[in-house]
Order: structure tokens, then C-alpha cells, then sequence
């Protein structure tokens, strides 16, 4: 079997936890849209960009760096430091964060004008240690390549936090208010706090992460807990430039979760239309995700192959063509896609901002893909600097130009920030590993797709079973057309 062909079949098998997972989660805009308001689904987005730089923090680059050391050198040892140094830490900042609960909503109260109940930074403190505590285990399924099992893990979470959402927020609420099961209410009203809202988002996920204790069991009884300096010091010297650039890179994705609430006019009003905005636009981290997953081990493993320059070049080549579809395909299709998605019309009211969003997000992967060549050199400090060009430039996006033209610069400044990032790695790194990427074709590809896009938005059609039907097929077309001038190279590549 080709090098190519494991790594598709590996990505989809990931992709089942990633975009199978996300898709299904995509229900739950549906909910939230329908009976929170903008301001209440704002904070949500806010506490939810401080847990993704929280992780960022307690995983400190560990897991690339288990991934580096294991395999040089296959030993239980680094499995057992890599766990403990990231469970411990997640131990001390979840305590923190636990200990402040009372100062931080009242800083959220004070400087938001928006009210939470301090049981929910309990809440956020556990969720947080299990992400930490379960980011290890979960690699060691990546480099033993056992995709199966961490998407089984990862949908088993996904549909319960979807099952005890529907629970908190439509069926406790329902038989609360007496419309049903009657008899169910006394039980209702020892466990249920109708003042309570997006309270209810957090603990789900709590309670659904919990599980992944269960369910990754095995993985871990196999740790042996221990901080050998021997071990753990050359691992900290390669993960402390990764936890550094992964600040920054938090910066340039996640910034904008919070800098919005934080910079522009609207506020958390604001941020409620830019947050469920995004999650259209973020449909293409999807597939960016599940493929890296797959891709990050399968770099390194085939580092050492002759022809892994090439290979590398082919996987950014066709990364480029999925992800050009995908964003073709949701983007011709957007008013039908945010319809059935966004169910109060006042979410609506930002999709102009979709395709740039999502090119931005196609501009990440790319990033991705001409960035590896400093993992594989051991050059993190590259790493480093790349993302704090992408910092630089998406904080000053957002911090000069949100209070003037609003949220649209946010999502430009995504587009800018990885469009830099990846030219200048593209330019040091051919100096250092070259790969023979072939950029002339996907020019030409991303011309012909932003220009469809482009003029599907002008194109029409009174009838609305015709026009979903004609803009359905634009990226089916495409696929084809795409499929017929890359078909040769597809299978030479394969086989």
C-alpha cells in the first residue's frame, strides 16, 4: 500500500471523530441559536477561547514532543514523563482556576456587564484537567496508529455532551414547566435550576468528558508516574519553543473569540454574531484537523525516506484541492447551509464573512504542511518565530481596526496573519529541508474557485428548489473537473 493511500485512509478515520464529531456537534447550533441570545452565546464564545489557551498552557507542546522523542526512541519511560509532567501541571492550574472562581465572574460581571454562576468555573477548572490529563493517552493512540479507537473515544464524548445538552436545555426545562412527563417533575425539581442557562453548556461537557476516563483506561494503567530529570529535561528543551508558539498561535486563532467581545462597539453582541458566524466559516477545520492528526506522526515517520520531499510536496498538493472543494461547497451554498443551522434570523446577519473565514482557514493548513520542516530539523525556534508574525499581525487586526470597521476586520486579519505565516516559512524552509512544492497549478485553482464563489453570491434564481439545486452542483461540477485534470497523478501517486 502506498505511503498516500495510508495516510487517506488513516485521515478518515480520524475524520470521523473530527468531522463526523463536529458535524453532529453543528446540531447544537441549531439549539443555542434558538433559545439563547446573542449576548448569552457571546460569553460563551469568550470562556471557551480562554479554555483552548488554557489547554494550549497545561499540554505545554507535549504532545509534539512525545511524538519526537518516542519515535527516537520507543521506551515506556517517555510515556510515563510526558503523562505526569502534563497531568501534574493540569492539577495546578485546574486548582487556580478553582481557588479564583468568585474574581473571575466578577471580573466578567464588572467589565461584560453578563452575570455566571461561580459553579461554572468549577466546571470549567475539571474540564479542563481531564483535557490536559487525557492529551497523552490520546497520542500514544496516534503514534501506535490506532485511529479506530481514539475516534471511538472522541464520538462517544461528542454524542454524549449533545445527549445531556438536549437534556439540560429542552427536556429538564420542558417537564419544569409541567408541558410533559408530570410525574417526572418532583425529581425535576430536586436536580434542575431553571436560572441557570448557558451554565448548562459547560457542565454537559464536564460531565461528558468524564467518560473519556472510562474509555481510555488501558492507556491509562500503563502509566507509571514519575518525573525522571534525565528524561523530562531534554523534552522540556524541545516542548517549551512548541508551548511558546502555540501561545502565540492561540493568538492567531483564538484571539478573535475574545477580542471581539473586548474591542468592538457590540460587545458580547457582537461576539454572539461573530462566534456562531465563525462555526460556518470553521466548517473547514474540520477536514484541517482530522488531516492533521494523521499528518503530524506521519511526517515524522517518513522523514527518513529519500523520497519524503516528494511525498511531502504530493500531501500539500492535494490538501490544497480538498480543502478548495470544501470551501467551494459551503460557500455556494451558505443561505441554504445557515438556514437549517442558524434558526433566529439575527445570526444571520453576518455570512458575507464565511468565505474569507474559510480561506483563512485553508491558509492554516497550508501553514501546516510548509511548516514541518522545522520539526524535523529540530528548529522549533522557527516555530516560534512564524507564529509571532501570525500574533503580531492578528493582534494589530483586531486591537486598531474592530472599533472602526467591526468584525469583518477579524476575519480578514485571519486570512493576512496565515497568509504570511506561510510565506515565510515557505522561503526559510526551502534554505533548510527542500521540498519541491508545485504552487503554479493551485494559483490557478484558487483564482478559478474565489471567482465562482464570487459570482454564485450575484446569481439568483426566483425559485428556491432550482436555485439550491443549481448551487448544490457548482461544487459537484468542480469535483469532477478537478478529479478528470488530477486523475494520472491520483493514481501514480498510490500506487
Amino acid at each position: 500500500m502506498g505511503q498516500l493511500k495510508k495516510l487517506a485512509g488513516q485521515t478518515a478515520i480520524y475524520g470521523v471523530s473530527s468531522i463526523l464529531g463536529r458535524i453532529i456537534n453543528y446540531f447544537l447550533v441549531v439549539l443555542h441559536t434558538s433559545i439563547f441570545f446573542k449576548e448569552e452565546l457571546g460569553a460563551t464564545s469568550l470562556l471557551f477561547g480562554y479554555i483552548a489557551l488554557a489547554l494550549i498552557m497545561i499540554t505545554f507542546g507535549m504532545e509534539t514532543t512525545f511524538f519526537r522523542f518516542a519515535t527516537k526512541n520507543d521506551s515506556p519511560k517517555t510515556y510515563n514523563v510526558a503523562s505526569t509532567a502534563v497531568v501534574l501541571v493540569s492539577l495546578l492550574f485546574a486548582a487556580a482556576i478553582y481557588i479564583n472562581a468568585h474574581a473571575i465572574t466578577n471580573y466578567i460581571a464588572v467589565h461584560h456587564d453578563f452575570s455566571l454562576a461561580p459553579n461554572v468555573l468549577y466546571w470549567i477548572a475539571a474540564i479542563i484537567f481531564i483535557d490536559g490529563a487525557t492529551a497523552i493517552p490520546f497520542a500514544k493512540l496516534r503514534i501506535e496508529n490506532r485511529p479506530i479507537k481514539f475516534a471511538a473515544a472522541k464520538i462517544a464524548a461528542i454524542l454524549l455532551n449533545i445527549f445531556l445538552q438536549l437534556l439540560f436545555l429542552i427536556v429538564f426545562p420542558a417537564i419544569y414547566n409541567q408541558e410533559y412527563l408530570v410525574g417526572l417533575k418532583p425529581v425535576i425539581d430536586s436536580i434542575y435550576n431553571p436560572s441557570l442557562g448557558i451554565e448548562y453548556i459547560f457542565l454537559a461537557n464536564l460531565l461528558s468528558n468524564s467518560v473519556l476516563f472510562v474509555l481510555l483506561s488501558k492507556e491509562f494503567l500503563q502509566i507509571r508516574f514519575s518525573l525522571n530529570w534525565q528524561e523530562l529535561k531534554p523534552m522540556l528543551f524541545y516542548a517549551i519553543p512548541i508551548l511558546i508558539t502555540g501561545i502565540a498561535g492561540w493568538v492567531t486563532s483564538e484571539l478573535d473569540k475574545v477580542a471581539v467581545a473586548q474591542w468592538s462597539k457590540g460587545g458580547l453582541f457582537d461576539q454572539g454574531v461573530y462566534s456562531q458566524t465563525f462555526k460556518l466559516g470553521a466548517i473547514m477545520m474540520l477536514a484541517i484537523q482530522a488531516f492533521r492528526y494523521a499528518v503530524e506522526p506521519f511526517f515524522f515517520s517518513q522523514s527518513k525516506d529519500k523520497q519524503a520531499p516528494a511525498l511531502f510536496a504530493k500531501t500539500m498538493h492535494y490538501y490544497y484541492l480538498l480543502a478548495l472543494l470544501i470551501m467551494l461547497a459551503i460557500c455556494t451554498n451558505i443561505d441554504l447551509i445557515a438556514t437549517l443551522l442558524l434558526r433566529n434570523p439575527e445570526y444571520r446577519v453576518a455570512l458575507f464573512l464565511v468565505p474569507i473565514i474559510m480561506f483563512g482557514k485553508l491558509l492554516y493548513g497550508v501553514y501546516i504542511n510548509l511548516s514541518i520542516w522545522y520539526k524535523l530539523k529540530d528548529k522549533t525556534s522557527y516555530g516560534i518565530l512564524f507564529t509571532f508574525i501570525g500574533a503580531i499581525i492578528t493582534f494589530i487586526g483586531n486591537y486598531f481596526f474592530l472599533g472602526t470597521y467591526g468584525i469583518i476586520s477579524s476575519a480578514i486579519t485571519i486570512v493576512v496573519a496565515y497568509l504570511i505565516m506561510s510565506i515565510a516559512s515557505y522561503y526559510i524552509g526551502k534554505k533548510q529541508y527542500p521540498i519541491p512544492y508545485n504552487f503554479k497549478p493551485l494559483f490557478v485553482y484558487t483564482i478559478i474557485i474565489l471567482g465562482v464563489i464570487y459570482t454564485s453570491y450575484h446569481i439568483k434564481i426566483n425559485n428556491i428548489w432550482i436555485d439550491n439545486l443549481f448551487n448544490l452542483s457548482i461544487p459537484a461540477v468542480f469535483a469532477l473537473v478537478i478529479y478528470t485534470l488530477e486523475k494520472k497523478r491520483i493514481f501514480k501517486s498510490i500506487e
